[in-house]
């Protein structure tokens, strides 16, 4: 009986944590003035785009490229840009280099300064981190690598 109880707590501690990775997890980082930014200021029920990215890497220049060229199909689409770099001048550089003519108004640029980042979704060693939630904060896609606008889109 023990036993059964044992292995029947294990199974729902593994479905709560399922469940949990299947949604978007609350977390907290810090706008470029300071305030804190997380998961309540993000409208539940649009797509929700999260990338880890430096200002200085090659591949988050790419991703941001393919973003920006298809700025028009991203209207309903949020979007939060995590770094842990904390040259607001930086960032900013990125940002105006990459969107300041796309039109785009969910543009979130959030500073990861107590590196986080992993323990809210996880580790990986791929070159870029893209998370993307469908409304509902739901059914999240990972994408590990530069992905063209089109490839988003068809998960969105």
């Amino acid at each position: 009986m023990k036993k059964h109880l044992i292995l029947f707590s294990w199974l729902v501690v593994i479905q709560l944590a399922w469940a949990q990775a299947q949604t978007l997890p609350p977390f907290s980082f810090e706008a470029m003035d300071g305030t804190p930014f997380t998961s309540a200021n993000l409208d539940p029920q649009k797509s929700t785009f999260i990338m880890l990215f430096d200002p200085y890497c090659d591949h988050c220049d790419q991703q941001a490229t393919y973003i920006a060229e298809a700025a028009d199909q991203f209207e309903d689409v949020q979007f939060v840009f995590v770094t842990i770099e904390t040259d607001n001048e930086a960032i900013q550089n990125f940002r105006d280099r990459h969107f300041a003519d796309t039109g785009l108004e969910h543009l979130n640029f959030v500073k990861d300064t107590q590196i986080r980042f992993e323990s809210y979704f996880g580790y990986t060693d791929d070159v870029i981190n893209i998370y993307l939630y469908k409304p509902g904060r739901k059914q999240p896609k990972y994408f590990g690598k530069e992905t063209e606008a089109e490839q988003l889109l068809k998960f969105l």
